[in-house]
């Protein structure tokens, strides 16, 4: 009799351990270098932690703006990366990519009527039949002293 219980609490412990196990959510997350200096490593949206100042002579240097996006589910959306002025007027899109490289004298041009670059992301369908409400989403704003 003794055994039949221990038998039956120990599958009772097994049953009970396996059924705690939560998978933990994949979360999408970015990383924003300038001149391979880290500016921005995140996996949400927070406007004010992620503004970053940069100095005129950041965009001097013979460098580059590296911005890449690890997803949490790869391969079921097209991405694209938005630079926009403190206006809302877009001034690049670059389409259908996860990782950009961009060299600094091409940010330069960009930052010459303003002082506030914001960098978004959005997604697109894969299937361009399929309809959805596009949202961008905040990845860093740039800003000159």
């Amino acid at each position: 009799m003794k055994r039949i219980f221990i038998l039956v609490v120990i599958i009772f412990i097994a049953m009970i351990a396996q059924a705690q196990h939560v998978p933990v959510p994949k979360v999408d997350s970015w990383k924003i270098k300038l001149n391979n200096k880290l500016l921005v490593a995140a996996n949400k949206e927070d406007e004010k932690a992620n503004t970053k100042k940069i100095s005129s002579a950041e965009l001097k240097k013979n460098g580059y703006l590296e911005i890449s996006f690890k997803e949490a589910e790869p391969h079921t959306w097209r991405r694209s990366f938005l630079f926009f002025d403190k206006d809302d007027n877009q001034l690049l899109a670059i389409d259908s990519v996860t990782y950009t490289k961009m060299h600094i004298a091409a940010l330069s041009k960009l930052f010459a009527p303003q002082k506030d670059i914001i960098i978004y992301t959005s997604v697109s369908p894969l299937d361009p039949n399929i309809a959805v409400r596009l949202r961008r989403v905040h990845l860093c704003t740039l800003r000159l002293p």
